[in-house]
């Protein structure tokens, strides 16, 4: 028994056995430039309006989430029975996963995109197939749907814009795998406030559409782990079942209510991390040696001669980025994404003395 018992590794799902973890760092001495948060803090009237509120922190939060639900609808311009919550984007995925993949379906994404995909589809057991970006940047529409065809084929997910890449597919492509590959098919729109481009409107057309979207990014609260989901009413029941009571705390649903009262301030946050990003981009692509790739959130993906060199001088210098390691099609990259501005001045010429070291 005891010989068992210092051997739990018997007792773990094979899914989970071969898993590697997804790793972050923390270094809070560092500038964070990994994460592709929002830097800015909160609104000055909506923190001290959520501070001074009184929470029964001893009472469970609204289950459904109904105020919550209805601002986003007034947000995102849906009725309400369009929209589910959920903790963070990471919970959403894995209830989408649960609710339609499954031993013997299948998950088709476009690497190289967000990680958590594969992950959440490895611990419910579907299997991925992935379809490469063509050059690394565009949707490669036509083997996506040839990979649709398969029988076990359930899920299709497309990040736009791309994490980590930046790229913002064309409207017409996506749609394209909606209307033709009759396969649930969901947008990730995590970064949709710094691309201005959507396809909510969409939703009343196609059952199999469902989008994604998250309050970490652009409302700056990746702290507090608040996402949503988008589709047609019957859609959404059904990912419903499997969502966990109580899913999305009490505080996490209040700041999501106040943060859409301030919308004013945050585009106008917005505004400033694009401005910022653009600022990055430009000096980024006037050192030599490097690869930058064109951008449309508020991240900049970029490829020096030693990305693993890079990445230890700039964290020797106090930054911390994303060492993305090899990506389908693009090799070793870094990402970046946009700090505040006096943050941005010392990053670039963080990389200016670096790049000029290395020549």
């Amino acid at each position: 028994m005891e010989s068992r018992l210092n051997n739990l590794d018997i007792y773990v799902r094979p899914a989970v056995r071969e898993l590697v973890p997804y790793e972050t760092k923390y270094l809070p001495d560092c500038i964070k430039l990994d994460a592709n948060e929002n830097p800015f803090p909160w609104p000055a009237k909506m923190r001290e309006a959520l501070l001074s509120e009184k929470f029964d922190f001893n009472r469970y939060p609204d289950g459904m989430g109904q105020e919550l639900k209805t601002r986003i609808a007034q947000y995102t311009s849906t009725p309400p029975e369009s929209v589910m919550i959920g903790n963070g984007s990471d919970e959403l995925i894995q209830m989408i996963l649960l609710t339609f993949g499954g031993a013997g379906k299948s998950l088709i994404i476009h690497p190289p995109t967000f990680g958590m995909y594969q992950i959440y589809a490895r611990l419910t057991e579907t299997a991925v197939v992935p379809v490469p970006l063509l050059n690394g940047l565009d949707l490669d529409t036509e083997q996506m749907l040839k990979a649709a065809e398969a029988p076990g084929a359930q899920v299709i997910i497309v990040c736009n814009p791309n994490n980590p890449t930046g790229s913002l597919f064309p409207r017409e492509e996506i749609l394209k795998l909606v209307k033709e590959s009759g396969k649930i098919v969901v947008v990730d729109e995590a970064y949709a406030e710094f691309s201005e481009q959507t396809l909510i409107s969409e939703i009343e057309n196609y059952p199999n559409l469902v989008i994604m979207r998250t309050f970490s990014k652009a409302f700056g609260m990746a702290g507090l782990r608040l996402g949503y989901l988008l589709g047609q009413p019957k859609t959404i029941a059904l990912i419903e079942k499997v969502r966990p009571p109580f899913n999305v705390n009490l505080f996490s649903q209040r700041a999501g209510i106040l943060a859409l009262d301030y919308l004013r301030e945050y585009k106008l946050q917005i505004q400033q991390i694009k401005e910022e990003t653009k600022k990055l981009y430009e000096a980024l692509v006037q050192l030599t040696g490097l690869t930058v790739y064109p951008t449309q959130a508020n991240f900049i993906l970029f490829k020096p001669a030693d990305p693993d060199r890079w990445a230890t001088d700039l964290l020797k210098r106090g930054f911390l980025i994303r060492n993305m390691g090899s990506l389908p099609i693009l090799g070793k990259c870094l990402r970046i994404s946009a700090g505040l501005p006096e943050e941005n001045e010392r990053f670039i010429q963080a990389v200016r003395e670096i790049n000029e070291e290395l020549k």
